[in-house]
């Protein structure tokens, strides 16, 4: 629903208010114990907590929430009679930390994450009424993608690609119910193949081939439902590809999915 409707709903709301003589009633509760017009809750420090307009027992237009020490936590706009809220997160510098839409207190459509430390865009995800769906993607701090992956109810299924901060390829796998499952890449930063192979289930199976930086072939093991046929070999070489692995750990951002709001905090 277009923010000009929420704006029109809210405008019209304080009309009807009006005509019901509730300007200058704060906190006030009808005969059924729902709220109406203006509230607003402090914390045991005097500072505001929340305050927005509610009409019957549901907040209408903006409805403002305020961390202890006074900045803003987060900006909502509810329309639709309370069920939709367009939603703006922030971090308790000021900062903005998230925007998306709540849809019945849970999340839909597409939110974005925006870094606490350098404000860029850090993740989206795409939500069906709280669960994932669709595209999620990480990203660098120059605006390149650093990691993608595709969701279907609530479950990674389908390509799953990492990349460079140049922009090559680093990882390209698949996932299926939530699991590694399919075919295995692991490129240089230069685009060549070290390690390829198969997952079944998340646990690597068949042959596994590694390359060197030449792209010569190095070395073959044979899992079979994770295990090594040719412990030797798989010692050295899962050696090196943890030393990679590692190499990269903090260079992808990895921000906090955590919900950083619930909705039902007024």
């Amino acid at each position: 629903m277009p923010l000009i409707f929420c704006y029109l709903f809210f405008s019209a709301f304080f009309l009807s208010l009006n005509s019901q003589e509730l300007p200058g009633r704060k906190n006030y509760t009808d005969d059924q114990g729902l709220r109406q017009g203006y509230w607003e809750r402090k914390y045991p420090n005097g500072n505001i907590q929340y305050h927005g307009t509610f009409k019957n027992g549901r907040p209408a237009g903006e409805l403002i929430r305020y961390f202890p020490g006074g900045s803003k936590m987060a900006v909502m706009v509810f329309c639709d009679e309370g069920r939709r809220a367009d939603t703006q997160l922030y971090y308790e510098d000021g900062n903005l930390a998230a925007r998306g839409i709540y849809v019945d207190e849970k999340k839909d459509s597409l939110w974005k994450y925006f870094s606490f430390y350098d404000n860029y865009l850090a993740s989206t995800e795409t939500y069906d009424m709280g669960r994932k769906e669709g595209l999620s993607a990480v990203y660098y701090p120059n605006g390149r993608v650093a990691e993608s992956f595709w969701y279907e109810n609530d479950l990674r299924n389908g390509p799953w690609r990492q990349y460079y901060e140049n922009g090559n390829l680093r990882i390209e796998a698949e996932f299926e119910n939530g699991q590694r499952h399919g075919s295995f890449v692991f490129y240089s930063s230069s685009g060549s193949i070290e390690m390829q192979g198969y997952y079944n289930r998340n646990r690597m199976h068949g042959e596994w081939t590694f390359y060197n930086e030449s792209g010569d072939q190095v070395s073959v093991i044979n899992y079979i439902e994770g295990i090594p046929e040719n412990e030797e070999e798989f010692f050295d070489q899962q050696q090196e590809m943890f030393r990679k692995i590692e190499q990269m750990r903090g260079k992808i951002p990895e921000p906090d999915e955590s919900e950083l709001f619930s909705p039902r905090n007024y």
